[in-house]
């Protein structure tokens, strides 16, 4: 099974745009994992990607109802050419 940030980057290559929720709940449910700890993981890992410059930040918004009754701030992002030179440096492209 591929690792979880080599997923979460070919999702982002396959479907375009994301809300960060709904990139771990993607994950979530791939690999059979729950709960605040893995959704906080996904969510550091996507921030990871974008301080490495390989997602653009597309739109930001506090949705309570899209995280769990918080007032949080929630990011849609994209993988950006950075990102798919770096896939297929590193063996991860996938055909679109």
């Amino acid at each position: 099974m591929m690792h979880i940030k080599g997923h979460m980057l070919q999702l982002l290559a396959t479907r375009g745009a994301m809300w960060d929720y709904e990139v771990a709940e993607d994950v979530m449910r791939t690999y059979g994992l729950s709960g605040d700890y893995w959704y906080g993981t996904v969510r550091l890992t996507l921030t990871d990607l974008y301080s490495g410059g390989l997602l653009d930040e597309i739109e930001t918004t506090v949705d309570p109802e899209k995280s769990s009754g918080e007032e949080k701030l929630l990011f849609k992002c994209a993988l950006n050419d950075f990102g798919r030179d770096r896939m297929r440096q590193s063996g991860l492209e996938v055909a679109r």
